[in-house]
Formats: C-alpha cells, structure tokens, sequence
C-alpha cells in the first residue's frame, strides 16, 4: 500500500485522518497519537503480518534500551556498555535480514565453497526505522532525551509518512513537537498546504518519474541479460534513471512532508534540488538531506574529531593531516553511506565514488587550489553523480562496468560487436530527458513554491527565494483548483505496479 495506491487514497488516509481528527477533538492529543500508531502499524501490517512482527520486536526492545539508557546516563561504564550492546544488537538484526547473502557470496569468492543464499524476505524500511532508533539511543546515552511512554515512542518510530523510505528523523524533532500541543488537528491552513505537498509529490511519482522509467528498464535490464551498448544508449539509459530517481525521491519526499503536515507534524527536509548542486558537497546537502545528516553526526564527527586530535598530538604536515581528519573520515563515511543502501558490490563502489569525490572537493578547497566556475562546478558534480547512478542502478558490478565504461569511451570493456544490441527509442526518450531536465533546472521546487507556509521542522533556508505571486501558493480557490487537478491527474495515472525506488533500500 504505498502512497501512490489506489487503497491508500481512497481508503486508508482519508479513514485515518477523520478517525485521528475526530479523536484528538474529543479527547485530545493523547488518544490522537494512540490512533497514529496503530494507524502506522496498520500500514505496515500491510506488507505482512511477520514483517510487522519483526518491526513490533524492534521498537519494544529499543523503547526499553532507551529508558535503561536514559536512566543510567549518569553511570558512564554500565551506560556505555549498555549502548554498544544496544546498537550492536539493532546492526546484528540489520546485517541478518539486509546482507546474510551478501556475506554468503563474499564467502564463496573467497574460498570455493557453494553456499546457497538463505531465504530471506528484507522488511521493507528496516534501515530507516533502524537507524531512526539507533539515533535515539544514542540521544539518550548522552542524556538528551527523556524516556518515553510506549504510544508515543512507537509514532516516533513508526510514523507511516517516513518509516518505509525516509526521512531520517532525530528524537527532538518528533517528541518536541508532541509535548503540550494546543492546537487543533483540523486546522484548515496547515491541511491545505499539507494536501497541497501531498498532490506536487504524487504527481511527481506518477506522470515523472513513472513516465521515463520503461527506457532506463530498457538499457539497464538489457544490459544485465547480455544485450550489447553503445555509448549513445548508455548516456541515454543513465539519464533517464537519473531523472526517473529524482523525482521519484522528490515525489516521496514532499509526499512524506505533506502527510507528516496533515497529521500535525512538521519533518525535516529531505530533498532541496540537489541537481542545482556546483560541488559534490553541496549535492550531499540537497540530495537525501537527513541521511547525510545521520552519518556526519555519528559516523564522521567522531572519527574527524579522533583524527584531528591524533593530528595534533603528532603534529602531521598538512596533506597528512587532512588524510586522517578529514578524508579518510569521509570516504568511510560515504562508504557506509553506500552499503546502507543495498547489499552488492554495486553500493560499495557507489559509495566509494563518492567518499574519493568529496574528499577531493574538500582537499580543494582547504589547500586553496585555483577556484572553479559555478559551471563546470556543475558539470563535474554531475558528471559523478551520473556515473555513480550508473553503478547505483545496475544489478552487478559487470553490468556496472559495462554502462560506466560505455559512458566513457572505455570501448575496450563494452563487448561493442557481439551480441543483441539494445535498441532504445532515442527520440522519445530525449524528449522526456530535455523536458525534465528543464523541470530540475529552471522550476522552483516544491518548498520554494510553498515558502509563504513553511512546514518543516528545519529552518527555511536562506536560498529558498521569494518567488512571483503568480507562482508562489496562497489560500486562493484558484490554488484549490490547481490542487484538484494535480490530484485528479496523478490519481487517472496511477499504475497497477509502481512502488518507490527507495522501497528496495
């Protein structure tokens, strides 16, 4: 049931809210959050009754790590001791479900035996509500968080809008938001721009992202089952999923935020036009925003900070220093980053692209190289993002090799001659490429257009400009109108099988 179904917009949002709505009005925001959650443990039940157990297993176990943790946050070595065993045990269940197989290849490579994969059904979501929960662990180790009653923390986990695909909360930005509410969950302001975001999103999924995927299929299955590429289609399959991710992410993303609005929540930010980017670091502050936000904060500041203090103690030269304070710390960082994504060698090596490619950027910048122009800034932040998409999106790594060295003229890797071809419609597909390139380029997003009602528990950032009243969203009929025929547009267009990319993840 994800959010572009015909059961969730019919049935199970709309049943959801009145049912939250008219319970808040009668006896408050307590018995609301009691609705979310077993709202948000209906949705997830969806997918299956073992799935939801295994989610129920999580959420109790780390509800009752919490409180022990917050509880001895002032008993350093039984508390540490606590939150190793409490993060090792959340990684563990993690590995099993997400990697077992992984391992087991790994194994076969490595000594010749013919282990068979296990067979195992991945919980859908499992690395985002993980890592949310690991996040609140360590939270309340170090005493920024207070234990929770059970109702309250299963929203916090559970909440339907990002417990799937994201986005990556952080304890204050929910349980803040639930202590000594006031207001009213029928208020009319925040439910139309809630529904407003809802229907950008939806549309995005639908008519964008679902329109361009058939020629991205087209290459990257071809591939994958022998067919022959050549340059020309490798560029053209990799742009068209490149696009066909973007806005499928995007679309999800306002989708989330405009749900987490309509049940009286604001989320954090997930998605700010990451294609505008002129540097890799500024593509990693716009693209997936809250995962970047997770791993810095518990992955890269620890290990920059211990860098750093070892640089100094030893007084290392500048290149040196900069290895072990900064870029080992980043290409780790992406490297996990990567492997959070997906089990493969295939997220490995994405994620390794990308920690070498900041890692340069930031080198770049802090020994004062020659500075770069915004444009070819763009033109190389991109040309690594696609390359790395390419790789992203293949099944194994010789599927990989083959799109990366097509792309790149590598003609000596691609097998040109032999074989099947592929044939993809180039006009078609250049059509959707150029129009949706405009789109990502030259249109104002979905948190530009909708400025004047700021719903996300980030601060609006200083680039989100003003835009013309003709653009910008007001509380108008006309603004109504439009809402309703993006609805209805998206809603005629839904597809019998077009679940979110970030599903498998």
């Amino acid at each position: 049931m994800p959010f572009n179904s015909y059961e969730f917009l019919v049935i199970f949002m709309p049943l959801s809210f009145a049912v939250f709505a008219v319970t808040q009005r009668k006896s408050g925001w307590g018995a609301a959050y009691l609705v979310l959650a077993a709202a948000s443990l209906v949705f997830y039940a969806q997918l299956s009754l073992a799935l939801l157990g295994i989610l129920l297993v999580s959420v109790v176990s780390n509800n009752v790590f919490g409180t022990l943790l917050s509880r001895a946050a002032q008993e350093r070595a039984p508390a540490n001791k606590l939150l190793v065993f409490s993060i090792v045990a959340n990684l563990f269940a993690l590995g099993y479900f997400k990697y077992t197989n992984f391992f087991i290849d790994i194994s076969n490579q490595l000594t010749g035996a013919g282990f068979s994969h296990l067979q195992i059904i991945l919980p859908i979501g499992i690395s985002f509500y993980t890592f949310i929960q690991i996040g609140y662990l360590i939270d309340a180790h170090a005493g920024r968080v207070e234990p929770q009653p059970i109702v309250r923390y299963t929203v916090f986990a559970t909440f339907f809008p990002y417990v799937t695909a994201g986005p990556l909360v952080m304890q204050k930005e929910i349980f803040d938001q639930m202590t000594n509410r006031t207001d009213s969950a029928l208020d009319g302001r925040r439910l139309a721009v809630g529904l407003t975001m809802f229907a950008m999103g939806l549309f995005k999924k639908v008519i964008l992202a679902d329109s361009i995927a058939p020629f991205a299929n087209v290459a990257f299955d071809g591939v994958a089952g022998g067919g022959v590429i050549d340059p020309m289609t490798a560029w053209t399959g990799t742009l068209a999923y490149t696009l066909q991710l973007y806005f499928d992410f995007s679309g999800y993303s306002d989708m989330a935020l405009g749900l987490g609005a309509i049940f009286g929540f604001m989320l954090p930010l997930n998605f700010n036009s990451p294609f505008k980017a002129t540097s890799i670091s500024d593509f990693w502050q716009r693209w997936h925003i809250t995962m970047t936000r997770f791993f810095t904060n518990y992955v890269f500041s620890p290990m920059a900070m211990k860098g750093m203090r070892k640089a100094m103690e030893e007084n290392m030269p500048g290149m040196r220093k900069f290895v072990v304070s900064g870029g080992w710390p980043i290409v780790f960082t992406m490297l996990v980053a990567g492997i959070w994504h997906g089990s493969g060698w295939t997220f490995v090596f994405y994620g390794l692209l990308h920690g070498v490619a900041i890692a340069i950027n930031n080198a770049w910048r802090q020994f004062k190289m020659p500075a770069i122009s915004p444009v070819a800034g763009w033109i190389l932040t991109m040309a690594v993002v696609t390359t790395g998409l390419a790789i992203f999106r293949s099944p194994d790594m010789s599927t990989a090799l083959t799109f990366v060295s097509a792309m790149w003229g590598v003609t000596s890797l691609t097998g040109f001659g032999e074989g099947t071809a592929i044939v993809l419609q180039y006009r078609e597909t250049w059509i959707y490429i150029l129009v949706l390139g405009t789109i990502v380029l030259a249109a104002p997003n979905t948190q530009e257009i909708l400025s004047s009602e700021w719903i996300s528990s980030d601060r609006k950032p200083e680039f989100v400009k003003k835009l013309p009243s003709v653009i910008a969203w007001k509380p108008t009929y006309a603004w109504s109108a439009i809402t309703a025929v993006i609805l209805v547009v998206a809603f005629a267009n839904i597809g019998a099988d077009s679940s979110f990319l970030y599903y498998d993840f």
